[in-house]
């Protein structure tokens, strides 16, 4: 027979010395950053979008993408890039939008050649052929999904920092609302995306006879900023938060501007913007001198020059992510602190960049936070 142990408190029948249960503890399970994510989202968004079970199904449903076809590759027609997959072209569903809201006539295939001009537009006298109805766009009023700022600030788990100032409104700040005018879609633009309600994927891009890949794939949300911006001929750009690219080759396929700064204060994802745009730009010294790729902290305004339009998209939390991944999540409790400083840092970048805008200048920007901040 073996020794008993000496440190042993139990007679070997799950009793202790004094003749009590001994107890076993279950380590509690550590709960991943997704599910911390979607937690803060529901108590959030519910108070603030009328519409959150929607949105909330949106961000947990499989992401599907929009092919951007590259202006310089050979091919770019859907026939010719995707066979006989069921794609719809978004300048169409631009345009039948505007149509339907009775902001704009319609181009019609004769016109859509030269879209600057008002003269060169006729109205269209036959809808685009949609196979699913249900994918064609409609008028929607959003009034009641507009942010509302927070009037209570829940989690107060700050060690050197009180941030709750972020999360008050200002009810003394006044902005005057300009409303702008019909932007007229690119015409350089040849942008596919899948019928609603059908997830199939896009094949990956392939290099065609040029030897740059035929098209980019990217959320259809990143091209609503550069369509916002109205890039017209001639005017210097800048996409100051550029990596990994999306938003950049967007600006590069509408051939509108004259000078194109891409920026980030990343070493390592300036190296991957510049993969991308070697991958669907020509090699010539006529694009080396429109397109600058630069390794800039924003804040450091004084490094760029004046810029007629620029484009920021902040550090953010990504929602999608967030709600989708755990690997280094944001919303992990070790990052607590990281996420809460989202806002100041969201805010002097904006206020820096401001700095290097032209007078009459545009910035777009996104800069929504929700007490963990969102996109």
């Amino acid at each position: 027979m073996g020794k008993r142990s000496r440190n042993s408190n139990s007679d070997g029948k799950g009793r202790g010395k004094n003749g009590g249960t001994k107890r076993y503890s279950i380590p509690k399970k550590k709960q991943l950053g997704s599910e911390i994510a979607i937690n803060h989202f529901d108590q959030f968004y519910s108070s603030i979008f009328d519409n959150w079970p929607s949105i909330r199904l949106a961000l947990l449903c499989p992401h599907s993408y929009c092919a951007v076809a590259n202006v310089f590759a050979k091919e770019r027609s859907a026939e010719a890039l995707f066979g006989d997959l069921d794609v719809f072209n978004m300048k169409d569903a631009y345009y039948l939008h505007l149509g339907e809201l009775g902001t704009i006539d319609i181009p019609s295939k004769k016109s859509k050649e030269n879209t600057e001009t008002e003269s060169n537009k006729e109205p269209l006298t036959q809808e685009p052929e949609y196979e699913n109805k249900s994918a064609m766009p409609i008028a929607v009023d959003d009034t009641k999904g507009e942010f509302m700022p927070v009037t209570e600030y829940k989690h107060r788990e700050f060690d050197e920092e009180d941030l709750s100032s972020f999360y008050l409104p200002n009810p003394g700040f006044k902005a005057n609302v300009i409303k702008h005018g019909v932007i007229h879609y690119p015409e350089h633009w040849e942008m596919y995306y899948c019928p609603k309600g059908k997830f199939r994927k896009f094949p990956p891009p392939r290099i065609d006879i040029t030897g740059l890949l035929n098209y980019y794939l990217m959320d259809g949300a990143s091209i609503l900023p550069v369509l916002a911006l109205d890039i017209q001929k001639d005017e210097t750009v800048g996409d100051l938060c550029a990596s990994p690219g999306g938003k950049s080759l967007a600006i590069l396929f509408g051939l509108r501007f004259g000078k194109l700064v891409c920026n980030d204060s990343s070493l390592s994802r300036v190296n991957k913007l510049k993969t991308v745009l070697n991958s669907y730009l020509p090699d010539t010294k006529e694009w080396s001198k429109k397109i600058l790729v630069s390794n800039l902290d924003v804040r450091d305004w004084r490094c760029f020059d004046s810029f007629d339009k620029i484009l920021l998209d902040v550090p953010c939390s990504n929602d999608r992510l967030s709600v989708t991944k755990d690997s280094n999540n944001i919303f992990q409790q070790k990052r607590f602190h990281e996420r809460m400083q989202i806002p100041r840092i969201q805010t002097t970048l904006l206020s820096t960049a401001l700095k290097a805008l032209k007078v009459g200048g545009l910035l777009y920007s996104v800069l929504f936070h929700n007490q963990k901040d969102g996109v």
